[in-house]
């Protein structure tokens, strides 16, 4: 049973953030609500709501908090993200986020790139994936609201994030997964106290029908009913990368989408940091990647089309199977306004990814991350990069919980413990090939 939570108070009784949200506006046709609103999607295009900002504000209220005072973690940037009130915030996402950037020297060297970096947030605190940041957001909302439960309808890493927040806040978490999941994240949310059902049918499927479970019980869904806010989280990893980089920012930004939250608020983060005035950001180039076996956006960037077809999703990168992605118009977007591109990988190619960051980085990553990778690999050899551009890799989630999904790699196993058998499985060992040339012969066409 959840701690009870207070209702919210009178708005004009919280203490409240320095956040400088205005509004909620609809993507499509500029229909505008009230911050409080419950709305979460626009009542007459049908269309995702954004979240807008009073930015002379927020470049006044940014300057008057000293960088070395700032939290490292997702709130930094507060004026620029929704929740105002302060208790809310204080009890959700104190460790998430401030995850490293990596130079990648020997992934680098692979690829033919000198100022590759990592922006790892596979070490995400709690939950070790970039949900937390967008989860951070969806529960602190839920606190402001006062209320006490919430659901989300998974892939796989928003579970654990939901279930790893809903925790610390004291709400009780509903965790729903399309039949197609990878076991550890689900059995992780179990462990974690969230109630857990899978459903037959794929995300898609799952999430409409968890749209209308919302509708029915009233019942606050992490990624569906407080969606406007979940999406602002993302931008957390733009305002990082170039806060980490010295407010220089890279010539390119490349990560894999599903649904489109991430790669479409990078572009709104690097946005908000030029009109700030904390970095020149207009020729920052975003990339994605996706598998060949679920890929609407990439094909409808390749293409150049506005808008993305679905499909039935068939992928080993189940975390990315998301066959009608609700923010995939909105990527399309972002990415062909700031001149990037996209680009698609077989499963092989996905695993192959994930061994070479794993034998040059020593960073283990789960298939959305080997996506990356793979299509960073083609991206190079296409040419895409300069040599000397700094190109930033956002990797997505931690491998050690996709370890079943991945290939089985055998080694000499329950031999004798004796000398003459163990320097016979030594001389057996040396004769494999290394690990980064077969992931480098799994990617070369």
């Amino acid at each position: 049973m959840s701690t009870p939570t207070a209702q919210s108070p009178h708005p004009g009784s919280i203490k409240r953030t320095r956040s400088c949200a205005t509004r909620l506006v609809c993507h499509r046709c500029g229909h505008h609500y009230p911050l409080e609103d419950t709305v979460f999607a626009c009542p007459d295009c049908g269309k995702g709501l954004d979240i807008e900002y009073d930015y002379e504000l927020a470049a006044r209220r940014f300057e008057e908090v000293p960088r070395s005072q700032r939290p490292q973690n997702i709130w930094r940037f507060e004026e620029l993200l929704p929740i105002v009130d302060a208790a809310a915030q204080a009890r959700v996402g104190q460790h998430a986020g401030w995850t490293p950037l990596i130079r990648a020297d020997r992934l680098g060297a692979e690829l033919g790139l000198s100022n590759l970096y990592l922006k790892d947030d596979s070490t995400s605190r709690p939950s070790l994936s970039y949900k937390d940041r967008v989860v951070s957001m969806s529960v602190a909302r839920l606190l402001e609201k006062g209320k006490e439960e919430i659901g989300c309808v998974s892939t796989g890493n928003v579970g654990t994030a939901v279930a790893s927040m809903a925790a610390k806040a004291g709400v009780d978490a509903y965790v729903f997964y399309p039949n197609r999941l990878e076991d550890t994240k689900a059995r992780a949310c179990r462990a974690l106290g969230a109630k857990v059902c899978q459903v037959e049918g794929n995300y898609d499927e799952a999430n409409k029908r968890c749209r209308e479970l919302a509708l029915a019980t009233g019942m606050d869904f992490a990624n569906i009913t407080l969606r406007p806010f979940y999406a602002e989280g993302a931008k957390t990893a733009a305002f990082e990368i170039v806060g980490q980089l010295e407010w220089q920012a890279p010539e390119h930004i490349i990560t894999a989408a599903a649904g489109g939250t991430l790669s479409s608020r990078l572009h709104k983060g690097l946005g908000e940091l030029q009109l700030l005035g904390l970095a020149e950001t207009d020729s920052t180039r975003i990339h994605i990647a996706q598998p060949s076996g679920c890929n609407p956006i990439a094909s409808a960037i390749l293409a150049e089309e506005a808008e993305v077809h679905a499909v039935t999703p068939e992928t080993a990168a189940h975390s990315l199977a998301i066959g009608a992605p609700g923010d995939g118009y909105l990527v399309i977007d972002a990415v062909l306004k700031r001149g990037g591109t996209a680009g698609f990988a077989s499963d092989p190619e996905i695993f192959a990814g994930i061994d070479l960051l794993a034998a040059t980085e020593g960073l283990l990553t789960e298939p959305a991350g080997g996506t990356t990778i793979a299509v960073l690999e083609k991206l190079a050899a296409a040419g895409r990069f300069d040599p000397g551009d700094t190109v930033v890799a956002i990797i997505t989630g931690n491998g050690l919980k996709t370890l079943d999904e991945h290939p089985e790699k055998p080694w000499p196993d329950k031999i004798d413990c004796e000398l003459d058998a163990m320097l016979e499985a030594l001389i057996e060992l040396k004769g494999t090939g290394s690990l980064v040339s077969e992931a480098r012969a799994q990617l070369q066409p």
